[in-house]
């Protein structure tokens, strides 16, 4: 007997409040919204922000079907309207024809031989910030964890992107980034969009922001164009690569997008990944025993290279973990091209469709003891049933993120790094509060003290 398509208006989910819906509950806290609606009313749920039907789907064959079985049908949804007002045509936000040209010209730079030769920077700039740790004196080894990983990953990827030291930038840009993509969460959030170029306080401030991180992006462009040999560098390949198919490169507002999209996305949810590791093993001390005794065995003190990768499973296991339970992309959003059909109900043209990894990984029909801090669940023996899209920290499909094996390879690097060195736990609250905006960062920052390993 034939399958019964519902219209989307069957779909299970909360009633909301009139005319509202759930629009109040979602700006409240996201996060316990899209949870109690997946274990209450199971993998596609219905959920109404005003006007709008937003749909949650969280069932494994109806990611696969959104994702890549019919991917065509699918782009980025209205909501990155406000990610692009920062972002412009990167990767993260173009669509069709642009987009697909823009990945074949930048996938390059992302192969294993590219990133072979950027691990040793990595280490380099990591010993740095342990050799800067140690010279705190004793009453100063308090620091806001958070805040220290985003000094640390912008510094390597303007390394590894741009060749440049970007330490000196990193106070103004930090600040600059965190209003520009707090501007862009609360744009989409707007019930009625306000326009970004009236004279507005709020406004006013976004402009001033964008204006640094553009300057801060067109210096190290500008820079580039001046030197001589600029190809050892994620940058000079960019600007040299040209497309086979019309011999043309990429043009000044391409190549500012991109970039911009590479720093900003490429340090910001890298910093969140660590930070969360750092947590998860300040509460698990018997985790970061783990952790630095694989270090001091695999590295015993001195910088990692790309050949200790391979050793580093435990670390491997620890980052996979806290992705999980605190995935940096905590969700993405897809809009219908044309109509479909979901698990039963018939999806229109232009509906938003939520995928929402922290719902997904903490879901007791594909994680055992889902709220567990557990690494060893990442072990090949524990793993071989699970299926891919049971875990997506970096999404899956065409889309599936650029930078995956050089975020993974630059986190596992540092946390190696300053396991094999120092011990934290946490300073004041035993418990952080989660900030649910664009990425999945800690709410007031990750306050923690460093002792060092006795030597």
């Amino acid at each position: 007997m034939q399958a019964v398509t519902l219209p989307l208006d069957r779909a299970p989910g909360p009633r909301g409040i009139p005319l509202l819906g759930s629009l109040f509950d979602a700006w409240r806290n996201p996060l316990e919204l899209l949870q109690e609606g997946a274990r209450t009313h199971g993998d596609v749920v219905r959920f109404r922000f005003g006007i709008y039907h937003y749909i949650l789907v969280s069932g494994l064959s109806e990611i696969q079907h959104v994702l890549v079985k019919n991917q065509k049908n699918y782009i980025k949804s209205r909501n990155y309207q406000g990610l692009k007002l920062v972002l412009g045509d990167g990767l993260l936000t173009s669509e069709g024809e642009f987009w697909r040209r823009q990945r074949r010209l930048t996938q390059p730079a992302f192969h294993t031989q590219r990133l072979r030769g950027l691990a040793a920077t990595m280490a380099s700039l990591t010993t740095d910030t342990v050799a800067r740790w140690k010279a705190l004196p004793a009453d100063a080894r308090t620091l806001d964890m958070h805040s220290e990983m985003m000094r640390l990953t912008f510094r390597i990827v303007g390394k590894t992107l741009c060749s440049s030291d970007v330490e000196g930038d990193a106070q103004a840009i930090g600040k600059a980034m965190t209003i520009a993509m707090q501007f862009a969460n609360d744009y989409i959030e707007q019930f009625q969009l306000v326009p970004p170029w009236l004279p507005l306080p709020k406004n006013l401030r976004f402009h001033r922001a964008l204006k640094t991180l553009d300057a801060l992006v067109y210096r190290l462009i500008d820079e580039h164009r001046a030197q001589k040999d600029h190809e050892g560098d994620l940058l000079g390949m960019l600007m040299s690569v040209t497309d086979e198919a019309n011999g043309e490169g990429m043009t000044p507002r391409q190549l500012r997008d991109e970039v911009m999209t590479l720093v900003l996305a490429g340090f910001e949810t890298t910093a969140n990944a660590l930070a969360w590791s750092l947590y998860l093993l300040a509460k698990h001390p018997e985790e970061a025993q783990k952790l630095e005794e694989e270090a001091m065995r695999v590295l015993g003190g001195r910088e990692a290279t790309f050949e200790d990768l391979p050793r580093l499973e435990h670390t491997e296991r620890v980052l996979q973990e806290a992705m999980r339970l605190y995935p940096p992309a905590w969700c993405f959003e897809r809009q219908t091209v044309e109509a479909d059909e979901i698990g039963g109900y018939a999806i229109p043209k232009g509906t938003t469709i939520a995928i929402c990894p922290y719902v997904l990984h903490r879901n007791p029909a594909y994680w055992e003891h889902p709220d567990t801090f557990d690494p060893d669940r990442f072990l090949p023996e524990r793993s071989t049933e699970r299926s891919r899209f049971a875990y997506l920290p970096f999404g899956d499909g065409p889309r599936i993120c650029i930078g995956k094996a050089f975020a993974m390879m630059e986190a596992k690097i540092v946390l190696a790094t300053l396991a094999g060195t120092f011990r934290w736990r946490l300073a004041g609250a035993d418990h952080i509060e989660m900030n649910p905006a664009i990425t999945l960062r800690p709410k007031n920052g990750m306050p923690m003290t460093i002792t060092a390993h006795a030597t």
